[in-house]
């Protein structure tokens, strides 16, 4: 199962937005552009047992406007069955929603109230039995206005926030992971074929079904229990329960009783917590450091992976939190794996959890003056582009989805140099979020542009007009034509030649002597760091085009001499 359509209106810094989620989604965006606040909006309606009104507040609604009303819908893929009755066929329910809205009419009129609804596939509400079906009677149906608990019940979500305190994942808390594992262990443990051998007499030993042992132990824990204390409260409430009710506490016993009971099997898994043990010391886990429990929530996703559950959806905040880059790869794997079989959807601000030929899994949140706002590409995927561009990408080329302004060029040698040139132009590239990414040769820039274009990144190309990738020249001037009409679609596109070549203009702008010279003085070195040397060099003039296009990265306008 998985959110297939996700629709949000006046939550927090959501005005509104109607989005398709994958199976596996990136949400990439600045801070405060709104990332979490899309997934704390699945959270809200989704993740926990019992929703009402008081889920929510005023400071979740946009603008703190007391007027409106927040709506969250979600619509799922397959679409979730429901049975009012066993004996009843099921139907689909395709579309869950939620408003936080106000009483219209009545003594309430004005007040806060949260209206669940589920709808099908046209968009209406469902058409359910009225009453259990019985030999001979005519069904009669009734429409399915609201959202029965069994149905929310049947979308299992984990949320893994910032606060990776392990507590909210353990197996008592409601929607966690070790919960998930555990219930699976729990109906293990209720298979005929789960038997342990009892000891019955000093030569005998008997075959005994897990369970019912582990019921004969409880009655045992609770024998040993029963103080004289225990057993008098317990015949004190039930003593005055009777009389509530209107029987008589010295006869009526047998009539109604009250009694307190041992844990079922996954009350004692519920009850479970985990603890750590260094030399004679031991203490819960629950009481250690940040890092530490992180860790072990996500090798709890891990196990989760390697259980194979299925299913799920699961919502994480910032898995890179706390880990080094190796380790971010790795658990980018993990999930990679997990969302195999159960939908996955995160906020991160690293490159390691993405990568350039899963564009499509990616969601930029940006945030305008007024609304967070989400862009997905519109280019079209398929196998032949992925191949190519699995065979291009790497953790730096994923900054791109990253960038607030794009520079693409074609090799290392512009890489190096240009930082050098903004530095001395005062230009923080960094500071304005701008990046400028080696596209691994001139052949490149275009499906590199596709790609960052279609996300609404504002993007340049800086490429060579004669280069050595491309030997037919008629096939390159095509090529040079076709990477300039790119900026004739779309405002947000520049693009740069350089009439020969780099070094050429490298050259010009020095001179010949200052060229000679300062090739001489950094002769050891291989190109890329030779012409980063030589840009770092106080003075010396900057190549055309290279200030125009440093001035539009760092989105100012070039001072006047």
């Amino acid at each position: 199962m998985k959110i297939s359509q996700l629709q949000i209106n006046n939550f927090r810094s959501v005005k509104t937005i109607d989005i398709k989620l994958p199976q596996i989604c990136a949400l990439i965006g600045p801070n405060n552009a709104g990332k979490s606040n899309i997934l704390l909006a699945i959270q809200r309606v989704l993740g926990r047992e019992w929703i009402s009104v008081s889920a929510f507040d005023e400071d979740d609604v946009y603008g703190r406007d007391v007027t409106a009303n927040i709506s969250i819908a979600l619509s799922f893929d397959p679409p979730i069955q429901y049975s009012k009755f066993k004996e009843a066929d099921s139907v689909d329910i395709v579309t869950l929603s939620f408003e936080y809205t106000h009483y219209k009419i009545g003594s309430q009129k004005g007040q806060r109230r949260l209206e669940q609804k589920c709808f099908d596939a046209k968009g209406k509400p469902p058409s359910v039995l009225a009453k259990a079906p019985k030999k001979g009677e005519q069904h009669k149906y009734e429409q399915l206005y609201n959202t029965p608990s069994e149905v929310r019940g049947k979308i299992p979500l984990i949320y893994v926030g910032t606060n990776r305190s392990l507590k909210d994942h353990l197996p008592g808390a409601r929607y966690s992971l070790l919960r998930q594992l555990f219930e699976d262990i729990n109906q293990n443990l209720h298979d005929p074929s789960q038997t342990i051998k009892v000891k019955q007499s000093d030569d005998n030993e008997l075959d005994v079904s897990r369970v019912k042992h582990f019921q004969n132990l409880m009655k045992s824990a609770m024998a040993l229990l029963r103080t004289d204390s225990f057993n008098k409260l317990e015949t004190m409430i039930k003593r005055n329960a009777l009389r509530q009710l209107g029987f008589d506490p010295d006869t009526d016993t047998e009539k109604l009783d009250f009694f307190f009971s041992p844990f079922d099997t996954m009350d004692f898994y519920k009850s479970l917590d985990m603890r750590v043990r260094e030399g004679d010391f031991t203490i819960s886990a629950t009481e250690l450091g940040e890092g530490i429990q992180n860790a072990i929530v996500l090798s709890i996703l891990q196990a989760f992976e390697e259980r194979r559950k299925q299913g799920a959806i699961i919502l994480i905040e910032e898995p890179e939190m706390f880990l080094h880059p190796q380790m971010q790869r790795s658990l980018y794997k993990t999930l990679r794996e997990i969302g195999k079989t159960n939908q996955v959807i995160y906020t991160t601000h690293s490159p390691h959890f993405v990568t350039i030929p899963n564009y499509h899994e990616i969601l930029l949140v940006r945030k305008s003056d007024s609304s967070t706002y989400v862009k997905s590409s519109d280019l079209p995927t398929d196998e032949k582009r992925r191949e190519k561009l699995i065979k291009e990408f790497d953790t730096e080329r994923n900054e791109l989805f990253f960038a607030s302004r794009l520079l693409l060029v074609e090799g290392d040698t512009e890489k190096l140099a240009l930082p050098e040139y903004a530095k001395r132009m005062k230009l923080d590239l960094d500071r304005q979020g701008a990046t400028i990414i080696e596209v691994g040769g001139k052949r490149n820039l275009m499906e590199f542009a596709k790609i960052s274009i279609s996300f609404g990144i504002p993007t340049g190309i800086l490429y060579d007009e004669d280069s050595s990738d491309i030997s037919d020249k008629k096939e390159e001037q095509e090529y040079n034509n076709s990477l300039d009409a790119l900026k004739k679609t779309d405002d947000s596109v520049k693009t740069w030649r350089f009439s020969k070549k780099y070094e050429d203009h490298l050259r010009k702008a020095l001179g010949e002597e200052k060229y000679q010279a300062l090739c001489q003085k950094y002769s050891g070195f291989k190109k890329p760091t030779h012409a980063r040397l030589i840009a770092s060099e106080e003075g010396s003039p900057i190549p055309e085009p290279l200030e125009d296009v440093l001035y539009w990265l760092a989105n100012k306008i070039k001072r006047k001499v």
